[in-house]
């Protein structure tokens, strides 16, 4: 379960309860596999946006801007992927890029996003 109002955060699982002082959250999702908690945060200054893990305790696991070209969208699941999230190409007029949607595996060791697959 996860709970958000104003600046406050808080979720509970395996009957921990954390909460974390997050403002401008967009979306959450708890990936019970890898057991990770993330947050997709907008910076109030229009910079890009980034994603947030944290694990069951609320220790930070990463803190990942979004990529260079692409805009994040949502958190999801992929089986190729502990955390995944799905991007969007910020300008697909004058891209290259064949598609808009494209998933993102959270490389939580190197701390980055990697691109794997188009999102359908």
């Amino acid at each position: 379960m996860i709970f958000m109002n104003e600046n406050k955060t808080s979720w509970k699982v395996h009957n921990r309860e954390v909460h974390l002082n997050l403002v401008n959250v967009l979306c959450a999702k708890y990936f019970e596999n890898s057991d990770v908690m993330a947050f997709i945060i907008e910076n109030e200054s229009n910079n890009p946006e980034k994603v947030l893990g944290f694990d069951r305790n609320g220790n930070e696991l990463f803190e990942i801007n979004q990529p260079e070209g692409y805009h994040l969208m949502y958190l999801t699941s992929h089986p190729k992927a502990e955390v995944a999230v799905v991007c969007g190409v910020v300008n697909i007029e004058e891209s290259s890029e064949s598609w808009s949607d494209f998933y993102f595996r959270v490389n939580i060791q190197k701390g980055k996003l990697e691109r794997i697959g188009i999102a359908r």
